[in-house]
């Protein structure tokens, strides 16, 4: 019971102790803002008003390069996206050409390709042209040399050769 007491009595005084500092405190600054001339609170009111001014004056400022800097960033995408548009249209026009090209050459390779074809239907007609005919005078050949046998056959019957021994 006596410690509660105690602590009771300690915590009244405790709370006594804070408020009388806090009272002590706030007569203070009570007392300080009392000792401020009227003069000090025209200085700081014109001080007040030059400081509002400098913040518009900077708020301006930071506005004024803020526009600025957004004009510049507009100028610069306008000239990317025109670049851009330039590569692309360079672009078309470069596949355009190649593709010009790769068909011109597709065109000049089957045309090749056709005469060559044609090239060698010829040499394949002139080969059988000429085995046709190196056929047809071997076997004229064999004519000939059959009919010259025939003849030295009758010319022996028709004429013989006398025996030299």
């Amino acid at each position: 019971m006596r410690l509660r007491r105690a602590v009771k009595e300690l915590d009244n005084a405790w709370f006594d102790a804070t408020n009388n500092l806090m009272h002590r405190d706030l007569a203070e600054a009570h007392s300080k803002c009392q000792a401020i001339p009227e003069a000090s609170l025209a200085a700081l009111r014109t001080q007040l008003a030059a400081a509002k001014e400098e913040k518009d004056k900077l708020a301006r400022k930071h506005q004024e390069e803020l526009d600025a800097q957004e004009a510049s960033y507009k100028e610069l995408k306008d000239q990317l996206i025109k670049l851009g548009l330039d590569h692309a249209q360079a672009l078309k026009a470069v596949e355009s050409a190649a593709e010009a090209r790769l068909n011109e050459a597709l065109e000049d390779a089957g045309n090749a390709n056709v005469v060559l074809q044609a090239e060698l239907e010829e040499a394949a007609k002139a080969r059988k042209a000429a085995e046709d005919k190196a056929a047809r005078l071997e076997a004229e050949q064999k004519e000939y040399d059959l009919l010259v046998t025939q003849t030295d056959a009758l010319a022996l019957r028709l004429f013989p050769i006398p025996d030299l021994c």
